[in-house]
């Protein structure tokens, strides 16, 4: 969309509330009509977002839900009810707020989250469940004041020339979602992590203490089933469509939050949780796709995992599920200032060839630096540099399983060029 071109989104932008809350001041502050659910963390947030927001829809709630980043368009970001607003909607609001946002020198992101709250707002949303974009502190979505809850899904070391460099400090940026006396549901964290989240006053469920998931259980390569015991709800038989021990815990997560809001005035029934669950669909995730490119038929398990620890996790998931047995290609990209040297080596253990493209996106490392690190592992001839995604999808054998992995950017491009052609 041309009109959010002039605003930046990461170049000489410091870390602050004060421009958006100025703007949205200007406008009588239209995230203050929204009963709000905040979800941080280093990874996990999206998946729990859809879980939440599912669950909520299940139940005949008019469903707010805001995300980032977004796959192949910038719409998938918003959404009410499962439905993505409306291109010429949110070009209208772009245009109409455009001097304003200028004026207050908002970036990309506060702008985008700004129109999303305007949108939330004018749509009578019941409740809106919001995904921060990075940190939790001084990141856009904090402008909420009283959320109904917050989730902490999971933290480890990223962005750090942000967040700071050790796992307290990433927890304290993260944990600056939380308000006084807010309901607070946390995921698998590290000790040091949930030591700083404990001296937050408020009211705190930590996965496998307040709750837990067991007898989990996998069902081919489409849906896994677990069982699931909180503080006042007990669930068994609980399917999922999003594949991984992670996931499990992610859609545990949901339940809690079900839970806590079922006490704040929300009908939600076991039926409604359940249903809710099984209808979330979080594409980009350990998403297998059959694909006919260029005659050829092949599976590509496609995953957005951009950091140690979601990489960490899609390779768990790879072997539980029997794709590990055999090394793959891969195509790979990453982001500048992610740690894609150790990235790298998590990849070469799996790794019979790999392919590096060129994507659209101007903060991606060039595939000339990744290649010298690919070859302090790997030989040359096994290393390909390719001008675009499409270029790499050409490249795969007829019956084989590929792998591309490293970026969101990159599963988007990925599942662009693959929606263009014959995916059975």
């Amino acid at each position: 969309m041309i009109f959010f071109k002039n605003l930046k989104e990461y170049d000489d932008m410091k870390p602050g509330l004060s421009r958006i809350k100025k703007f949205l001041k200007d406008l009588d502050n239209p995230q203050d009509s929204l009963k709000t659910i905040h979800i941080a963390g280093t990874n996990g947030k999206g998946s729990t977002a859809v879980f939440i927001a599912n669950i909520l829809i299940a139940a005949g709630y008019k469903t707010a839900l805001y995300t980032s980043p977004h796959l192949i368009d910038i719409t998938e970001r918003v959404s009410v009810d499962g439905k993505n607003i409306p291109v010429k909607i949110l070009k209208d609001l772009s245009k109409n707020y455009l001097k304003k946002a200028v004026k207050y020198k908002l970036s990309y992101f506060e702008y985008l989250t700004s129109l999303a709250f305007i949108y939330f707002a004018l749509q009578n949303a019941e409740v809106a469940v919001i995904e921060t974009g990075l940190g939790g502190r001084f990141d856009a979505t904090n402008v909420i004041k009283k959320p109904l809850a917050c989730v902490i899904t999971s933290i480890a070391k990223e962005h750090q020339e942000i967040l700071g460099n050790t796992i307290e400090q990433i927890a304290f940026e993260k944990a600056g979602i939380i308000k006084k006396n807010c309901d607070v549901v946390c995921g698998k964290l590290p000790k040091r992590a949930e030591l700083v989240i404990r001296n937050k006053k408020s009211s705190q469920y930590f996965y496998g203490k307040a709750f837990k998931a067991y007898n989990s259980r996998i069902f081919g390569v489409l849906s896994q089933r677990f069982d699931y015991i909180g503080k006042n709800l007990n669930l068994k038989n609980i399917d999922i469509g999003l594949l991984g021990d992670h996931q499990i815990i992610n859609a545990s997560i949901a339940v809690c939050i079900a839970e806590l809001l079922s006490k704040k005035y929300f009908v939600l029934s076991k039926t409604d949780i359940k249903k809710g669950l099984k209808n979330s669909v979080w594409t980009g995730r350990f998403d297998i796709r059959e694909v006919s490119f260029d005659n050829k038929n092949f599976s590509l398990i496609i995953d957005g995992a951009h950091n140690i620890e979601g990489l960490n996790a899609f390779f768990e998931t790879l072997k539980q599920l029997g794709f590990a047995n055999k090394k793959k290609t891969f195509i790979f990209t990453s982001m500048k200032g992610k740690k894609y040297k150790q990235m790298i080596k998590k990849i070469i253990p799996f790794a019979e060839r790999i392919i590096l493209p060129h994507i659209k996106n101007n903060r991606a490392i060039s595939p000339i630096d990744l290649k010298d690190e690919f070859l302090k592992y790997i030989l040359d001839d096994k290393i390909f540099i390719v001008n675009s995604v499409k270029e790499a999808c050409r490249m795969f054998d007829y019956g084989k399983v590929g792998i591309a992995v490293g970026s969101l950017y990159l599963a988007g491009e990925v599942l662009s060029v693959i929606q263009k052609h014959n995916v059975r």
